[in-house]
């Protein structure tokens, strides 16, 4: 599966790098997306979801909520028919009811993509 990595990290502390760590071990194809990094974890990082080129099957968030929505709204046309996961802590109630309401069809919230079995979910 191919994921993008909205918040991946080189710092081993954050959860960034814990779920990029996570996804590559178990051969996930991982793409980072952090403005201020070239590269995590040996991957090349883009510096938003503009400059991605490859199709992709999730937009998973680890960020705060508040920089969710505003990815959300912001590139709300190249997503929409994504899946959209939003780890722990990365969405709200604002964020919930605008997945809602702009017709997102397929997204998670308040789950750890490190935890769920990613291959049987559609």
């Amino acid at each position: 599966m191919k994921i993008v990595l909205i918040g991946a990290s080189n710092n081993p502390e954050k959860y960034g790098n814990k779920i990029m760590k996570d996804l590559l071990n178990k051969w996930h194809t991982v793409i980072p997306v952090n403005p201020k990094e070239k590269l995590i974890e040996w991957v090349k990082s883009h510096i938003n979801l503009w400059f991605i080129k490859v199709d992709y099957d999730i937009v998973n968030f680890v960020v705060p909520p508040e920089v969710t929505l505003q990815i959300l709204e912001k590139y709300k046309d190249k997503i929409i028919n994504k899946k959209v996961w939003c780890q722990p802590g990365a969405s709200n109630d604002e964020v919930k009811t605008f997945l809602e309401t702009n017709w997102f069809k397929d997204y998670i919230t308040d789950s750890c993509i490190m935890i769920e079995d990613i291959k049987n979910i559609s």
